[in-house]
């Protein structure tokens, strides 16, 4: 049982927790253990007696589980906290072992997704790039140093620098679905750094994001999960962070990549117009261009942006004080106020990841990808128009496409999208 101070118990605190024990085991088996006869626990439960004793109570309380005991104490309510009340509650935490197991046993209750993820999570620093390219340089010949180095830095800045087992998996299956080769010695660049440089910092962490992908073979025997516009919906009405139901709702909508959508800026969503503009090119990707139904427009505008500037008002001096406390992280905090999602990405899957449960269906966020372009084709729409919405193909082949064989400009690009595209927030307008 957690240790109390029972003494400092009001008389309200002492008859609820007198309650939730005669609730859960019934009023004869509380006043056998409480060594009391069955009168007198109807004379405290209907307030005849005006004093419930110390050894009363500690019997009740070693009937109840730890959040039990909280919710008759404390009661599950909500307050404002600010960041200097939440160090103070771990400082306590640190000092007092009764304190500490019940503030453990309540997080791992209620935001255990939430540890989990963040324990999963691996912060790259300048160091760790230096001690890889300094190992890398010391066993390897200069051409193929530089190889390696080179898919490296690429893929840590496309990961924004953190690694999480699903951020790896699906960034691996996104660029072998564009380029498998490049995917291969991504992979291969990824996990020897895992093995040479985190394995040394946190070797179980290690273990969990060096297994969370593979090479990337010849062929793929993967199958992307099927899912509905129905189960989409249910999982997007039940996810409770707007940051988390906003990028939820982006992702299905216009079956852009994780990557993308995580990168944008404020400042490349026109909501008036109802377009997102990428304007991304590499090697293999060309993702220019993007759109949003009228209804997605409204909600961001009324709903998402209103809480997401709150949000960079409120915890912008902390973010800052972060980035003073760890100079070796590189932290823009101009760039982090202009994202359109200035969140973690493991908190945002983390409460994603809660609302496909309460559903009963779990996926990679990448299969979102896959539904998009399935519901389109099955919608009649040519798979041509399906690649050029989802930028699927490469800057030479659009070239290619636009110039001698598709003559489509971005607003008829848009009214397929309008027609086509699912929606998880209204229903399909009526077109003549």
């Amino acid at each position: 049982m957690v240790s109390f101070d029972i003494s400092k118990l009001n008389y309200d605190q002492r008859l609820r927790v007198l309650k939730k024990a005669v609730e859960k085991h019934g009023k004869a088996y509380i006043a056998r253990v409480c060594n009391v006869n069955l009168a007198t626990i109807y004379r405290y439960l209907n307030g005849q007696i005006s004093t419930i004793p110390d050894e009363v109570i500690e019997k009740a309380l070693q009937t109840l589980t730890v959040e039990e005991i909280s919710d008759a104490i404390y009661g599950l309510r909500t307050v404002e906290v600010d960041p200097t009340t939440a160090l103070s509650v771990v400082v306590k935490a640190m000092k007092d072992e009764g304190f500490r197991n019940f503030f453990l046993s309540l997080l791992y209750k209620y935001l255990g997704d939430y540890l989990k993820q963040t324990s999963q999570s691996y912060i790259v620093t300048e160091e760790d790039v230096e001690l890889f390219e300094k190992i890398v340089r010391e066993t390897r010949t200069k051409k193929t140093a530089d190889d390696i180095i080179r898919y490296l830095t690429r893929a840590l800045a496309e990961l924004n620098n953190e690694l999480t087992p699903d951020r790896l998996k699906e960034y691996i299956f996104e660029l072998t679905e564009e380029n498998r080769g490049r995917a291969r010695h991504t992979a291969k660049a990824l996990k020897l750094f895992i093995k040479e440089v985190v394995k040394t910092r946190d070797s179980h962490l290690a273990r969990e994001l060096y297994d969370s992908f593979k090479i990337p073979k010849a062929k793929t025997n993967y199958k992307p999960v099927s899912l509905s516009l129905d189960t989409l919906k249910q999982i997007f009405n039940n996810i409770e962070d707007l940051g988390a139901k906003a990028f939820f709702l982006i992702l299905t909508e216009t079956g852009l990549r994780v990557g993308e959508v995580l990168n944008l800026r404020v400042d490349q969503i026109d909501l008036e117009h109802r377009v997102i503009r990428i304007m991304k090119e590499s090697e293999t990707k060309r993702a220019y261009i993007s759109f949003l139904h009228e209804g997605t427009a409204k909600w961001l505008k009324e709903v998402y942006l209103p809480y997401r500037e709150d949000f960079v008002k409120r915890y912008e001096l902390n973010v800052r004080k972060l980035a003073e406390a760890n100079p070796d992280q590189n932290i823009d905090i101009e760039a982090w106020k202009t994202k359109l999602f200035p969140f973690r990405e493991d908190m945002l899957r983390a409460e994603i990841k809660i609302a496909m449960r309460k559903v009963g269906k779990e996926f990679r966020l990448y299969d979102l990808r896959s539904f998009f372009a399935s519901y389109m084709i099955k919608q009649g729409v040519s798979p041509m128009i399906v690649n050029l919405l989802q930028g699927r193909a490469p800057p030479q082949q659009f070239q290619i496409l636009q110039n001698h064989y598709l003559a489509i400009s971005d607003i008829e690009l848009q009214q397929y999208y309008d027609k086509y595209a699912p929606r998880l927030l209204e229903t399909v307008p009526t077109y003549s």
